[in-house]
């Protein structure tokens, strides 16, 4: 039998590793000679793809242990595994930056995940393991003369207590980065990575960035670390960098030093930036941004103080956006009534974002009235809006304006109902009637005071919906007739307080049809007086399983009792 061509090889392990078949990408680097180098080679380049585990928690290893009928030993051994896989797989990508490893391992790597890397180090399992994972040559990533390696360890959790993981990221970091840069020299080659994450200092981070010329985006977690020096090392070694994330900041007072990051990179180069928290972001920041005007098509602006948000129409340059999210972390500053310039330069801003698409305000106090005259500009047509924290009562403006967004796809509103009048209501329903593409609509907070008739009249025109989520009161099985016109439909949630009853539901499911297909219908505020038995609870699981493939959530309204809440805190 002939071999198959190298390349042909390699395009077959591209394609399982686009799969994230990582499976059968095993088998094949440990079945054949000629597929060793591909496999491992695409193994590696997606490993940040591989469902051993994300730095965004364990869910891989609850959901792929054994099932429930299993026992506790089995489960725990399952676990235990699929954790030895997670530690091997960074033991192979470190000791091969030393040259330790028959395969360059950390050379086909992409993404270089430091977070990960500390979940590991922090697993309570990783206790056991500690001693073996530093052993020989990796002794050195754990940075001193006095390490737990290297002393008579009378348990692993004290070992655990004398591991400084901040220490050893920044020595693993150091290890690749310096390994690829010089690899890639050497052979006058690219390095592979191009995105980097984690808690890197701002000594360590303008070092590393100069050594990864493909270098595209960073995800760091501290916003500290970045200043002129790490822009001139990107400006000098990244052409193509262009997104950046920080999760917050540890030093309240960087605003300048952020200012003159932005401002000491390349002209019209940042695509895109988000702070997930974004206290220590200052006038001079916002400012700076517009040295990126005509590239910036993403901004998330995640908890903003007081100060920042009185200066908001400083971004009134970047008119390229296509995403921008806005929090208020104070929720204080009402600039229509304060701030009345920067109030209409906003709206002025925002009006002449022409590309924006996905427009989300968070607490913004200003938001509805900013909105009422945004939403009316004939160039702007977003496809998604969010409005978090605002009161439904005295925002008729708002909702009317809604209405001349018919491009609309997503819209999710959530607002405190208390106070609000019927006409309210009325001008809220008969907006989101107009928009008839919307795909995803989510009221739940918003239509506490809904009834049966608000959802039909909602049901009736928009029949592209694929989920609902809704609130109210007094919902009963005459809401089945108007969810059965939802032909496209896959979740339906409703906290409201319902009467549904058991034969309702199944007419219900009885009419789904096969583009219904994973349909989860959620019921999560059943009246006391109308129960369900589990019997019947079982049918309509197995009926909607059985229809299109779909489940079912039933839980009864349970009123909280003010006594007992009491006695218990």
């Amino acid at each position: 039998m002939l071999d198959l061509p190298a390349d042909c090889l390699y395009l077959i392990c591209e394609e399982l590793a686009l799969k994230k078949d990582f499976g059968t990408l095993f088998t094949c680097a440990v079945s054949s000679k000629s597929l060793v180098q591909p496999a491992l080679l695409w193994m590696y380049r997606a490993h940040d793809e591989c469902p051993i585990r994300s730095s965004e928690g364990n869910d891989e290893l609850d959901k792929n242990g054994p099932s429930n009928d299993q026992s506790f030993e089995a489960k725990f051994a399952a676990t235990k595994q699929t954790f030895s896989k997670w530690a091997l797989q960074w033991k192979s990508i470190i000791r091969s930056s030393i040259g330790h490893t028959l395969y360059p391992y950390c050379l086909y790597i992409r993404s270089l995940d430091l977070r990960n890397l500390a979940d590991l180090l922090q697993d309570p399992l990783f206790r056991e393991i500690s001693q073996s994972f530093f052993a020989d040559d990796m002794v050195q990533f754990l940075g001193g003369p006095n390490t737990p390696i290297k002393q008579k360890m009378r348990s692993a959790k004290a070992s655990n207590r004398m591991m400084d993981v901040p220490v050893t990221l920044d020595l693993v970091g150091e290890s690749i980065t310096n390994y690829v840069s010089t690899a890639a020299n050497q052979n006058k080659a690219t390095v592979a990575l191009e995105d980097i994450s984690g808690d890197i200092n701002g000594l360590s981070l303008p070092r590393w960035v100069g050594r990864i010329s493909r270098l595209k985006g960073m995800t760091l977690w501290d916003g500290a670390a970045l200043s002129e020096s790490v822009a001139t090392s990107i400006v000098n070694n990244c052409p193509q960098f262009d997104e950046l994330t920080f999760f917050s900041s540890f030093k309240p007072d960087i605003d300048q030093d952020l200012a003159s990051f932005f401002s000491g990179l390349k002209k019209d180069s940042l695509r895109s930036f988000t702070a997930l928290r974004a206290d220590a972001i200052g006038p001079e920041t916002l400012l700076s941004l517009n040295h990126h005007k005509s590239s910036l098509q993403k901004l998330e602006l995640d908890g903003l103080r007081s100060t920042a948000i009185k200066t908001l129409s400083f971004l009134q340059e970047c008119v390229a956006l296509e995403y921008l999210e806005i929090q208020d972390s104070d929720g204080v500053i009402n600039l229509e009534a304060t701030e009345n310039d920067v109030f209409l330069e906003v709206i002025s801003w925002l009006g002449r974002c022409e590309k924006l698409r996905e427009l989300l305000f968070r607490n913004l106090s200003s938001g509805p009235a900013i909105l009422a005259q945004v939403c009316l500009r004939n160039n702007i047509h977003l496809r998604a809006l969010l409005v978090d924290g605002y009161p439904l009562l005295g925002n008729q403006d708002f909702h009317k304006a809604l209405s001349h967004q018919t491009s609309l796809e997503s819209l999710c509103l959530k607002a405190d109902p208390e106070g609000a009048f019927r006409d309210d209501i009325d001008v809220l329903i008969s907006s989101i009637s107009s928009l008839t593409k919307l795909r995803h609509l989510n009221l739940f907070s918003t239509s506490e005071y809904f009834r049966t008739s608000e959802i039909l009249k909602l049901s009736a025109v928009l029949t592209n919906l694929e989920e609902l989520w809704f609130g109210g009161y007094d919902v009963t099985d005459d809401l089945w007739r108007g969810m059965a016109n939802l032909p496209q439909l896959r979740a339906l949630t409703i906290s409201a307080m319902t009467s549904f009853s058991f034969d309702g539901i199944l007419a219900y499911i009885s009419m789904l049809k096969d583009s219904n297909q994973g349909l989860n219908l959620s019921i999560m505020s059943q009246k006391p007086e109308n129960p369900l038995t589990d019997y019947e609870e079982s049918v309509i699981r197995q009926s909607i399983m059985d229809k299109v493939d779909g489940k079912f959530d039933f839980t009864l309204y349970r009123e909280v009792d003010s006594e007992s809440e009491s006695f218990s805190a």
